[in-house]
């Protein structure tokens, strides 16, 4: 199960998909609610992480899916292992990629532009109107992005009325004990410890949001099975490390996938 983050969608995994499935893998790529072409409402509640996670357990509840290796970047955290907190069978495995799991990074505290985003007027300015945050992807990408590639990320998000999603997810991350992601990322750090599943880390090394020090050491030190030597370090990388590293990503999803149905 491959999830994606904020403001990308399901194209993210466009070189994943053929190499999971040619390696005999069952593979499923969702889109979230007002991500790639799906519905987008203009209510910023549907958005919350508690509905996004409801959402995707309903999917997969659907699809009768069970014993699940999850690829986890940027707010893929919080949404697939929220459903692992409502459904414990879907947990195989995990390879989690500059990811995190519901709370603030020190960079986000410190930089006033995500403070911003938390702002009455600010934020829907910045976010939907000039569609800023869907521009900064393109800073998150490597030099030589195609043309064509960029066009496919930014299909889904053409106009304002498209963008209430990636205005809702940054306002989203945690700010404190009353934010209402809080209770969530509190679940997730204190189930941690019981999740005794394969791991690996694939992570940007020029991830400025959420670095290996911080959100990777993290992981470390609460899954039981996750270790140093499980860590893939990307010279270079920075927060979307699928388009940096597509190969390493599958080679880590593969090898988590052998270990845990072996």
């Amino acid at each position: 199960m491959l999830l994606h983050g904020n403001p990308t969608w399901s194209f993210v995994y466009r070189d994943f998909i053929p190499r999971l499935v040619g390696s005999g893998f069952r593979v499923i790529a969702p889109d979230y609610l007002g991500f790639g072409l799906s519905d987008k409402p203009s209510e910023e509640s549907v958005y919350a992480i508690v509905h996004h996670v409801g959402r995707l357990v309903a999917l997969l509840d659907h699809l009768n899916v069970s014993n699940a290796v999850l690829f986890l970047q940027d707010w893929g955290g919080p949404i697939g292992m929220g459903a692992v907190l409502a459904r414990p069978h879907l947990l195989a495995g995990l390879v989690l990629a500059n990811t995190f799991w519901g709370e603030q990074s020190d960079f986000q505290k410190n930089v006033p532009f995500w403070r911003a985003l938390h702002a009455p007027v600010g934020g829907p300015l910045l976010l939907g109107r000039r569609g800023m945050f869907v521009n900064a992807l393109k800073l998150s990408a490597p030099a030589d992005m195609s043309d064509a590639v960029w066009d496919g990320y930014t299909l889904p998000f053409a106009d304002a009325s498209s963008r209430m999603g990636t205005l809702a997810f940054p306002r989203a991350i945690s700010t404190g004990p009353n934010h209402p992601t809080q209770q969530l990322a509190d679940r997730i750090l204190e189930a941690m410890p019981h999740w005794n599943v394969p791991v690996r880390l694939v992570w940007g090394e020029a991830d400025a949001v959420f670095p290996a020090q911080e959100q990777g050491a993290e992981f470390i030190a609460k899954l039981p099975r996750a270790t140093l030597e499980h860590v893939r370090h990307i010279p270079g990388a920075r927060h979307f490390v699928q388009e940096y590293a597509a190969t390493e990503c599958v080679q880590a999803i593969v090898d988590v996938a052998e270990e845990a149905y072996k």
